[in-house]
Formats: C-alpha cells, structure tokens, sequence
C-alpha cells in the first residue's frame, strides 16, 4: 500500500474512488454479488446493501467518514475469520484483497462492512482513500468551530432555501424534540417570538440557550474580578495561570486567546469580556485540557516493577454489548487496546472439534475460537503502546484442550510470551521497560518446589460472588506459560505478604473493595508490591461500571472497566489514563508505593494519586463533553 502522506497518491486513490469500484460484500460469512462501492463528496462512504440477500431489493447506504472508526485489510473482523474458515471462501477470496470498514452503529456494538475486490490494487485504492479521510476528519477535531458546525447543519437541514426552519425541521435535525413547552419557552426566550420559524441567527442562538451550563457558569463568577459571570483578559491571564498552571501567559498572550475564543463585543463595553459561549469553547480546547503541559506523553519513569502503576484494563473485553446475550467478538479486544487497555480477559472453554472457545458462561453469548481472539490482539496489541499487554485467563478448559491451548499461545505469540523466571517467587516484577511489547498470562499455575508458591489459589476467584468454587485441573504445559499466578487473600494481609510469591496476582470484587474501603484495610501494603485486580459485580448486566477511584485508593493496579458502556466511572478511568502518553501505565504516587496509605489516611493527597486537579476532574468529567 502507498504512503497516504504523498498527496499526489492520495488524490488519485480520491478520485478513483470517487467514482467507485465493483465490490462485493462479504455477509454472513457468505460472498455477494458485485456492486458500485464510492466515496460521495469526500464526506460519506456509500454502498448497497440488500438485507436479505436475493429477496429484498437492495438499497444505497451511505455513512458519513466522520463516523468511521478505521479501515482494516486482511480476515479481521469476526465475519471474515468465520469466512476464511471454509477453503472455498479463501479460493476466491484471498487476505489480501479482503477489507472492512468499521463505525458505529448502537450504543454499544462496531459494525464492520466487509469487502472483496477484484484485485490487490482496487484493495490498496480504497484503504488509502478511506485512511486519508479518517485521519483528516480526526485533525479536523482538534480545531473544532461549533458554531460553524451548527449553522452547516441549518443549511443542510434548510431544503427548501428561504433560511428559515419550521419546528419539526429543528426536532430532526438537533436530534432532540422541541415540542414541550419548556424548550417553547426556552425559544420564546432566545429569539424574542413566539413563532415556530427561526432563521440562522435564530437557530444559533437557540442551540446555546439549550446548551448552557450551569457549572460553567459558576467558575467565570470564581475567577471573575467582577464576580459576574466574564472573564476580563486579565482575568483570564489569572485563570490559566494559577487553575489551569500554564507558564508564560501574560497580559498579550491572554488578549490573543481572548480574541480567539469569543466573537464579539457586548453592548456599551470598551473591551471585549468573554462569557459562558465563549469559556465553554474555551475548556473544549488545549487551553481547557485538565492534564497538566507535557503529561501527554510518556513522561514517567518506565523502570519501576510492574507493581507501582496503576494499569488501564477491560473486563470481559470480549463483549461489546451486555452480559448477558449477544456474541464475543474480535472487536471487543480491538477496540480496547485502541483505547489504551494493557490488561485484557479471556473466558475460556472446551470449544467444538477440538479447539478451545471463548464466551460468557450462563449466557446466551456466542462463541469465537481462541486462536481468532488472539491473532486479533497480536495484530493490534502494540499499536498504541509498545508496554506488555497481560491477559487475564478464567481458565474452564479440559486437560485436552489445554494442550491444545498451549499450543495456540506458543503458535500465535511465540517468543513475545513472558515466561515466569525460575527465581519469579522471591523477586519483583520487571518494569515496563524490560517487558516492552511482551505478554503476560495471568491465572491459575501449578506449584513449584518453592515454599511461597504453595500459596498459589486453586479455585475461581471470579466464581465465588455467586456462591461457585470449582477447583481446576491443570496440564503443565500450559500453566508453564502463567507468568502471573492466582493467588488468595487471607483476613492477614502482613501474613499473605510474608507467604504470597512476589508475582502473585489476587482479584477482589467490587463488594470485596468496598468493605476493605469501610474497614480501614492494609491492603496499600500488600499492593505496594503484588499486582491486584478488581472487578466489577455480577449485578451489572448492563455492563455498567463500578466507581473505580475507591480501588486506586487502595492501591490496586488493575481495575477492570466495561470499555463498551459509556459512563462517569469510564470517563474517569480514561481521564487518569490520558496522561503519561495514554501508555495504558501510570505511576502509583509515593505514599502507595511505600504502602503507607489507607483510605483514611489524613495525609492522603487525591491529587497526588492522579496527577492533576481532582475537583477539576470532576467537575469537568462529570458533564457530557458534548451537551
């Protein structure tokens, strides 16, 4: 494929597109009939789809290119795997002229279209134009104009060109209904009439009363010499300077950002204030980022043992819906570790013909091989980070097919896997650095010769909120492959710290963490050198997400997320992750690395724990980004 950086190529992969290519589309693991594939004005990627095939007549969909996520070539999806598996599929359609776009169509799931071409270049063709447009379409975030991009959507949702919308043209297009007498009022209020009919200062003025935040408004009166709710640039200047600790911002600077920020001049002033429209474009910006100037990147200390950071990881991650019915997926794991997850979970059990599975157990969750999962993870796992990536194993699988299991670990990962050292009992984890682009299996291992392994947990841990212990068998082979072995913790913390092998590895429930949190627990000093996991309760069937700051109060490493069901709990996790170059790694602060905290301690700094302004955290994140 060509450098989509050479625009010569690039416009010519456009244009061709353009105009379209035959494509067929991979469905049901089954190959359609030919049809035109095009990019419509470099905004929207349309193709036909038939629903049923050869019984409903097929239809022209289109997608906006700022709704697709990414564009894959090769079997990576669930669908082309499942094709690729019958030998007559791979005849006619070999990786190499395969691809998928994928974009969001519910709440929680990816969809992938998945397409054949008629040769390697139409493949190319299509990856560098669709590539070239998401990328600039994500650039073009960065420097996001809102009000340009509502009044784009008056004149888009303005068919009929007198620049005026009717009511229910304003419900379709803002997505919302305006028809109850509070958003009446609220009309009334920003246009000054009672009509139905509002024109395009109208509509602008109308979408920032609906949008007004309260909050905001709150801190202008913090920070504003007047205590109105403005901002003067010298207020300004003070905001950014001691809140938002920004060096270098004088009088100059903070009339630049002023002027950038808000368009115009309120009546009977000389100088220019900014107000709420105005600050909120202001957070939305590099001047509202709450990460402090150069902690978007890798900016800590990568040697310490793998024990003193906070790691970013997903629960059941091969969901991308609820818990209880719908499919695995493939797209579970890709889609967290492009989001940062270094820790990810694998529920295994005895699949059909002999080869190992991975579901949900007591559910209506469909099934994908482990080997599809795997590959998937391999081909995306150091993308983001080049930091290890471990795997969380709940291990249901036969002695047989754990052989079998082995095998696959060795054939797809190879030398990549971390193989626990023989001395792995008595001396902590490597750091980060030295484990760069490794993977770490975690769970159930036999015991060694070596006193502190005996300690090693037999059972389930995840199973016994439900009240089912159930001991596991396990084939050596495969549990030579576990670098991280389970543990359990006892009601003697100083004890099992004593007992437990240094690479041992405890997983607490949400209930566990909560009355370890009531009772004034030691636990900061069993994390401060063994990796913990936390989970979140079998209750949330909703794939809903426990608060996870009373685990890192505790200092517990692993807090296991639900990246598929958007939420505060999730945007605080991906809030502390942001920083240190989203690695998927951050540093415990000092008081947990030496296990001296507890959640009661009155020396305990929030602040310390994640690296920047918690009240500003929360009052930033609790709020939609997007009203």
């Amino acid at each position: 494929m060509m450098d989509v950086g050479q625009q010569g190529d690039v416009q010519r992969c456009l244009q061709l597109c353009r105009e379209g290519f035959l494509l067929r589309r991979v469905k049901n693991a089954r190959i359609g009939p030919p049809h035109k594939v095009f990019i419509q004005d470099d905004k929207y990627f349309c193709y036909h789809s038939g629903g049923l095939w050869k019984i409903l007549p097929v239809k022209l969909k289109s997608v906006e290119i700022s709704d697709l996520f990414e564009v894959r070539t090769g079997f990576s999806t669930d669908n082309l795997h499942n094709a690729a598996k019958k030998f007559s599929f791979r005849e006619v359609a070999s990786a190499e002229i395969c691809f998928s776009v994928i974009f969001q169509r519910t709440q929680f799931v990816h969809k992938s279209v998945d397409f054949v071409a008629d040769s390697v270049g139409t493949r190319n063709t299509f990856f560098n134009a669709l590539q070239y447009l998401i990328n600039a379409k994500k650039k073009e975030r960065l420097f996001f104009d809102e009000k340009q991009w509502i009044a784009e959507n008056f004149r888009q949702a303005d068919t009929n060109k007198n620049g005026l919308l009717a009511g229910s043209m304003q419900s379709r297009n803002s997505n919302r209904s305006i028809a109850s007498k509070n958003d009446v009022d609220r009309k009334k209020t920003a246009t000054g009439t009672g009509d139905h009919l509002l024109d395009e200062d109208e509509f602008v003025n109308f979408f920032a009363r609906l949008t007004e935040r309260r909050d905001l408004e709150h801190i202008l009166r913090m920070f504003s010499s007047s205590h109105e709710e403005t901002f003067t640039a010298n207020d300004l200047r003070r905001f950014l300077s001691t809140e938002q600790q920004f060096p270098n911002i004088d009088d100059k600077k903070a009339h630049e950002i002023l002027e950038e920020f808000e368009t115009g001049k309120q009546a009977g002033q000389h100088n220019k204030l900014m107000g709420p429209l105005g600050f909120r474009q202001l957070l939305q910006s590099q001047w509202g980022n709450i990460i402090k100037p150069g902690h978007e990147t890798v900016f800590q200390d990568m040697d310490h043992p793998l024990t003193h950071y906070f790691i970013n990881s997903s629960h059941n991650t091969y969901l991308t819906g609820l818990q209880l019915k719908g499919d695995a997926t493939v797209e579970g794991y890709i889609g967290a570790l492009n989001k940062g997850a270094r820790l990810l979970e694998l529920d295994i059990f005895d699949g059909d013909h002999g080869l190992p599975c991975i579901t949900h157990k007591h559910t209506l969750i469909g099934s994908i091989t482990l080997r599809d999962a795997l590959i998937a993870i391999d081909q995306n796992a150091f993308k983001t980070s080049p930091y290890p990536v471990i795997l969380t194993i709940e291990n249901h699988v036969g002695l047989p097919q754990q052989k079998v299991m082995a095998r696959i670990f060795n054939e797809v990962f190879g030398d990549k896997l971390y193989i626990r050292p023989n001395d792995g009992a008595t001396t902590p984890l490597p750091s980060p650095n030295a484990l760069k682009n490794k993977y770490l299996l975690r769970g159930k291992k036999l015991p060694t010769e070596s006193a502190r392994d005996r300690h090693f947990d037999k059972e389930n841990d995840e199973e016994e909120e439900n009240g089912s212990k159930k001991e596991i068998k396990l084939d050596p082979e495969y549990s030579r492959l576990i670098s991280l072995p389970s543990v359990k913790l006892s009601s003697n913390i100083y004890e099992d710290i004593q007992k437990h092998p240094m690479d041992g590895s405890p997983s607490l429930s949400e209930s566990k963490v909560q009355s370890i949190l009531e009772s004034s627990s030691t636990l900061p000093a069993y994390t401060a050198t063994r990796l913990v996991k936390s989970y979140p309760s079998g209750l949330r069937q909703d794939s809903s997400n426990m608060d996870p700051m009373r685990s890192w109060l505790c200092g517990i490493q692993s807090v296991a997320m639900n990246m598929q069901k958007s939420g505060e709990y999730l945007d605080i996790n991906t809030a502390l992750f942001r920083i240190n170059g989203n690695c998927g790694y951050v540093l415990k602060p000092d008081v947990l690395l030496r296990g001296l905290g507890t959640p009661n301690d009155q020396l305990f700094d929030l602040d310390s724990v994640i690296d920047f302004n918690m009240k500003r955290m929360f009052l930033l994140l609790k709020k939609a980004y997007i009203l």
